[in-house]
């Protein structure tokens, strides 16, 4: 964690720094409503993901530059997280104790059983609850690991923009923290949520219980995989597939074109069905709960209608009735977040803007 920050109307700006597109988001207060101050993105070359380290990090700092140049954002504070990828995300459990004790042993088990080593990564987790296992109850702990080295990278890249950074915080809590504001005040504090959020190098499932987050994982399916299909079956490269795949979306593609593209996704999205279903099954028999049946849908994929039609055929899930965002006042960044239908590209990104308090939940301790 990153802590300080002064009180303000205006939220931080939240910078979403994904392997493929930078976002970047600000809110401010009037009233009891969160209205959009500003709003930009930028895409990343597809060539350069965070693997490639400097190259990477100054291609995001020269993103973020601009856009802080080119939009009305106000002030210098920053919440941003680290790409979903660039951290490792594992499921542990532990005997029962006081969470003041959880931070110790949690490095120990990372160290001793994972051979993650804290001199040379940063080790956070999630409180998820406690579990069954046989006649025991453990602690369910999620597991979010990152070199240090990646971090402080990150760290320069942003700060090199002039930006006061108030947290680096995890995908999961800025999507938690998305979805809060859909939750019924007279739900019960144990509603369960579940959001699916495919991306373009892969696929995130959370899911929630109350304010709680309870499981979370990266699948390694996402947009990239689908253009890569779709070049192997119609001979084309990558870019090119691409832009056939975003006239397939729009409605633009011809027939033949059409049968095609959905011949080389339905293997994938099969899969991806797949590993949906795991992740909900994991949940209901860890904690001991019905199977969740709607999913709220995010991501920079959530505009392919075809793709949550099958994945909801193949899952047995369906769209969550809820209005995602709905209590936020988008209209004056329209022309850049788009429509309703568009929203959810932004969701980690307003997550992370929404952080208006930086002091960490005693649920979580989830800055990578």
């Amino acid at each position: 964690m990153f802590g300080g920050g002064k009180k303000t109307s205006d939220s931080p700006i939240g910078i979403d720094v994904g392997n493929h597109t930078v976002r970047m988001i600000q809110f401010t207060r009037d009233g009891d409503r969160l209205v959009a101050l500003a709003a930009a993105a930028r895409q990343l070359d597809r060539d350069i993901r965070h693997e490639n380290g400097e190259p990477y990090h100054q291609a995001v700092s020269h993103a973020v530059r601009e856009m802080l140049s080119a939009g009305k954002f106000r002030g210098n504070r920053a919440v941003s997280c680290l790409p979903a990828t660039g951290v490792q995300y594992k499921n542990i459990r532990l005997p029962k104790m006081p969470y003041d004790e959880l931070a110790s042993a949690v490095t120990w088990e990372a160290g001793e059983r994972l051979k993650l080593s804290s001199d040379v990564m940063n080790i956070q987790f999630f409180d998820a609850g406690e579990v069954h296992q046989g006649q025991e109850i453990r602690q369910e702990v999620i597991l979010l690991a990152s070199p240090k080295s990646f971090i402080e990278e990150h760290i320069k890249s942003l700060q090199a923009c002039d930006l006061e950074l108030a947290a680096i915080d995890a995908v999961p809590a800025a999507l938690a923290r998305c979805i809060a504001p859909v939750t019924s005040k007279d739900e019960p504090n144990e509603s369960v949520r579940v959001v699916i959020d495919v991306g373009h190098s892969g696929t995130k499932v959370l899911i929630t219980r109350g304010q709680r987050i309870c499981f979370f994982k990266l699948i390694e399916i996402g947009g990239r995989h689908m253009d890569e299909a779709i070049a192997s079956k119609m001979e084309l490269p990558a870019s090119a597939a691409s832009e056939v795949r975003k006239e397939w979306i729009s409605g633009q593609a011809s027939p033949e074109t059409d049968v095609r593209i959905i011949s080389a996704l339905g293997p994938i999205v099969e899969d991806l069905a797949r590993e949906v279903n795991l992740c909900l099954r994991y949940y209901s028999v860890t904690f001991r709960g019905h199977r969740p049946e709607e999913a709220i849908v995010v991501g920079g994929e959530a505009g392919n209608l075809w793709l949550w039609v099958k994945l909801c055929e193949e899952s047995g899930l369906k769209p969550s009735a809820d209005e995602f965002m709905a209590s936020l006042d988008l209209t004056p960044v329209r022309h850049t977040v788009g429509g309703p239908d568009q929203w959810s590209a932004w969701a980690v990104a307003v997550g992370l803007s929404l952080r208006m308090n930086t002091t960490p939940s005693r649920k979580s301790r989830g800055a990578a």
